[in-house]
């Protein structure tokens, strides 16, 4: 005969819902990506939710795939903080494959905040994906950030320690802003993971020319390593290395210039390490200087539909270059850098061009100026007309204010506003639609026989709504 405890330990196991097994927990990850509609990822969602350290472990191989940095994706929302913005833009940077790994990171991270032994479980797990996957997840839980700091105290991995001392910074200064009593725990953690970051030295930190690692110049030299990215905070300025492991290495400005020296005496010119330190460092004037000597005189290598973009950075960062900077004429809201570039040289023609980009500063890709044609006063007229004639990139918007007014210099525009892209044409097609005149029907049924496809698309369109008759 059955005891009671026997008894009821059979009836809560048959009550509770079972554990889904391995295959279906795949099946769900899988799924996350999949889903066309949100109710099935949802389920997806809530199978993995209930799947404990199945769940997490199916989820973290996914996570995988993606790389290292899939592991931001944990944090959720990201607070506003430059080291946690630096880490998550990273991660992004050298993401291209599928979006499956970060979707399962993010999962796994609110699993890990939803089941407390697990997250203590992966803190102190083997594995560093584990471990920096809880230290993620911990910023969505301002309550325990402290003991996730505390966590770290022994890490082993020199780049989770770097990460750990940024995450903690990020974590006090928002307790700072929030003014709650975990301030002076987060301040104690982030002072001590600090000195522990300041011991990470080769081969993920180069602070001096000497601590250069040859084997870093070889990678980099045999497009193993790439160097893209760079931090600053306070005077300090670091440029990024990426290596094939995944570790990012840290090089002071100086070490970057050494980098950039080596590779140049083997032919190899990587201006990616000397831009950040020529135009951000604003604490060794020297180095400034050196960084923009190099980067000048090496122009010549930069790939071409580059080279006018670096050159004008280089320019507007104080350095002279051997180059006369151009800028796109009809494109001039995107080549503000050029503009500017092309003004500190001299350029005689940059100055109409200045003053285009100042008139037409607060236009570019916005409705509101079509707003103008509802006023129908001659000054309102005025106003649209010569916008339409000095700034081409919002014609379209201009030309419907004109057309509203029934503004006759509306005919003039029309070709060009009618081929404009952009959400400046539904402006557009309201005003001929409400202010059509037999005038405006004759011009673009003209501009149509001369074989503007988009006239003729308007005139359909008039015909369709019974402004425009046969």
């Amino acid at each position: 005969m059955l005891s009671v405890t026997a008894l009821l330990t059979a009836l809560a196991l048959a009550a509770a819902p079972a554990a889904p097994d391995e295959a279906a927990l795949w099946k769900a990850a899988f799924a996350l990506e999949g889903a066309p509609a949100p109710a099935p990822r949802a389920a997806a969602e809530a199978v993995l939710l209930q799947g404990g350290a199945t769940a997490f472990g199916v989820l973290t191989k996914l996570a995988r795939v993606g790389g290292r940095g899939q592991v931001m994706a944990a944090a959720g929302p990201v607070p506003v903080c430059s080291e946690m913005m630096h880490l998550r833009s990273m991660a992004m940077m050298n993401s291209n494959g599928p979006r499956l790994p970060g979707v399962a990171a993010e999962l796994a991270g609110r699993l890990l905040m939803k089941d407390d032994a697990l997250r203590r479980r992966a803190q102190a797990s083997a594995d560093p994906f584990d471990r920096a996957l809880a230290l993620a997840a911990a910023t969505q839980a301002p309550e325990i950030q402290a003991q996730a700091l505390s966590a770290m105290r022994k890490e082993p991995e020199l780049w989770l320690r770097l990460w750990a001392s940024s995450f903690a910074n990020c974590f006090t200064r928002v307790a700072e802003k929030r003014g709650d009593g975990s301030v002076e725990a987060l301040r104690s953690e982030a002072k001590y993971l600090a000195e522990r970051a300041e011991e990470v030295g080769p081969p993920l930190r180069c602070e001096e020319p000497a601590e250069l690692e040859p084997a870093l110049v070889d990678e980099l030299a045999r497009d193993q390593a790439s160097a893209g990215g760079w931090s600053s905070s306070n005077d300090t300025l670091e440029v990024k290395v990426r290596r094939a492991n995944e570790d990012n290495v840290e090089l002071s400005p100086a070490c970057a210039l050494a980098a950039y020296d080596a590779l140049v005496a083997r032919g190899k010119y990587v201006n990616a390490l000397v831009m950040p330190v020529a135009t951000q460092l604003h604490s060794h004037w020297k180095l400034r200087q050196a960084a923009g000597q190099r980067a000048a005189r090496d122009l010549e290598h930069v790939p071409e539909l580059r080279r006018n973009r670096v050159a004008a950075e280089l320019v507007n960062a104080g350095h002279s270059v051997p180059l006369k900077v151009t800028w796109e004429a009809d494109r001039i809201h995107w080549s503000r850098e050029e503009l500017e570039a092309a003004m500190r040289q001299g350029n005689p023609d940059a100055k109409a061009a200045l003053e285009q980009l100042v008139f037409c500063r607060s236009t570019t890709g916005q409705n509101d100026l079509s707003l103008v044609g509802y006023l129908g006063t001659k000054k309102a007229a005025e106003t649209a007309h010569v916008i339409a004639e000095r700034c081409p990139d919002v014609q379209a918007a201009a030309t419907a204010a004109l057309v509203r007014l029934k503004d006759p210099r509306a005919a003039r525009f029309l070709p060009q506003a009618l081929e404009q892209w952009g959400h400046d044409q539904e402006a557009l097609k309201r005003a001929m639609l409400e202010a059509y005149t037999p005038k405006l029907g004759q011009q673009l049924r003209a501009l149509e026989a001369k074989g503007l496809d988009k006239a003729g698309d308007m005139v359909k369109l008039l015909k369709t709504a019974g402004v425009m008759k046969d």
